[in-house]
């Protein structure tokens, strides 16, 4: 597992004084690889995270590669999602230049949302919470993809 990604989990289990659900992250990204990924999303640090905590998105707004694994923790008791939406605030799901996503209703643990190697450099993802909508601190977000340079 990517150093960093580990040392920051760690650090927020501490803080919050549980500990995070490492084997489902380990597998589920291991079985991401498996399923078409060339290099696989460990192996290559494209592992990137979003917080909802106090019903918001944090970080509100993530840029990642093409192919990324995005990890995300909902700290809430209640249920949310990160699904995406063709146009931000419209609060129902689709797609933008064919990437979607949908995490689904889950509280207070974790999921995986893997964004194809194929996507478009510059496309921008609004995203939203399914259960809430407009009700969130944060009504939504947006996954921005960009190539490395």
């Amino acid at each position: 597992m990517d150093e960093s990604y580990s040392a920051l989990l760690s650090a927020r289990a501490r803080d919050r004084d549980v500990r995070p659900s490492f084997p489902l992250v380990v597998a589920s990204a291991l079985l991401l690889a498996a399923c078409g990924s060339a290099s696989g999303p460990l192996s290559t640090g494209n592992v990137f995270i979003i917080h909802i905590s106090s019903f918001q998105y944090i970080p509100q707004d993530l840029t990642v590669p093409p192919g990324a694994t995005i990890v995300v923790q909902n700290e809430d008791l209640a249920p949310h999602s990160v699904t995406s939406e063709a146009s931000a605030g419209s609060f129902t799901p689709g797609a933008v230049a064919g990437v979607s996503f949908d995490t689904g209703e889950f509280s207070n643990a974790q999921t995986i949302i893997q964004i194809p190697s194929t996507a478009p450099d510059g496309t921008v993802v609004p995203f939203y919470c399914t259960v809430h909508k407009a009700a969130m601190n944060t009504p939504g977000g947006s996954i921005t993809i960009r190539a490395p340079q």
